[in-house]
């Protein structure tokens, strides 16, 4: 989980290079960020698809110098190059299988589960969304699979497994 916290840090301080899009609905906004990963494309920094809330929760893991602290006492060294990803909470990426399901909405908030093979790796992803003025954000992310459980925005705030 620290190694997990501290590719977070990285990929704070990678400037932004994709402009944010404006998604009329949650299945909309969950197919573009599984259309980055196709051959050949560039992935998006998957903060541009971050609601309010979960900006905040990640900009206040950044000003309480969570990651670096986590990289230190792990042992690991902090580098830009580990940028955790959790749509794709894997280093290397061969999406195989990619299955998003329908969204489960009531009024300005939706959830919907993905599923896929990366490589041989089975993975199952619940994205929570939200409404916000600029169209639906991810709100939040949790790992459902048979891998390491985890929820983004308790790992961003508490990191209660202290991996």
């Amino acid at each position: 989980m620290r190694q997990i916290l501290a590719a977070f840090a990285a990929m704070a301080m990678v400037p932004c290079a994709w402009a944010a899009e404006r998604f009329d609905n949650p299945k909309a906004l969950v197919a573009a960020i599984y259309d980055d990963y196709q051959l050949g494309q560039t992935v998006a920094d998957p903060t541009v698809y971050y609601s309010t809330r979960l900006k905040a929760i990640f900009d206040q893991a950044v000003e309480n110098d969570v990651f670096s602290s986590d990289a230190a006492m792990s042992g690991s060294e902090f580098t830009i190059d580990a940028v955790f990803n959790p749509f794709l909470p894997d280093v290397n990426a061969l999406l195989f299988d990619v299955h998003i399901g329908e969204p489960a909405q009531i009024d300005d908030r939706a959830v919907i589960n993905v599923s896929y093979h990366n490589f041989d790796q089975p993975r199952l992803l619940s994205i929570a969304m939200v409404r916000e003025a600029e169209g639906w954000k991810v709100d939040d992310v949790s790992s459902m699979g048979s891998e390491e459980h985890w929820l983004l925005s308790w790992a961003l705030t508490y990191d209660p497994l202290g991996f």
